[in-house]
């Protein structure tokens, strides 16, 4: 059973990037609605967790 370690690089397209572990996701868009962006992490939440905590940090805004 794995838990979520880093954002999935799968997931890096056109409006984001990863730092080299993968921890630190940087959005290059306009930040307008047609420039929106989604990212996942690396493994699924497992069900056997009950629950799970994580925090994510906004640190500026576009």
């Amino acid at each position: 059973m794995y838990s979520p370690t880093a954002w999935n690089i799968i997931d890096e397209r056109n409006l984001l990037r990863l730092n080299e572990d993968r921890l630190i996701v940087n959005y290059t868009g306009l930040g307008g609605i047609e420039n929106c962006a989604v990212i996942r992490v690396n493994y699924p939440i497992p069900e056997q967790c009950g629950l799970f905590y994580f925090e994510v940090d906004i640190m500026g805004k576009w």
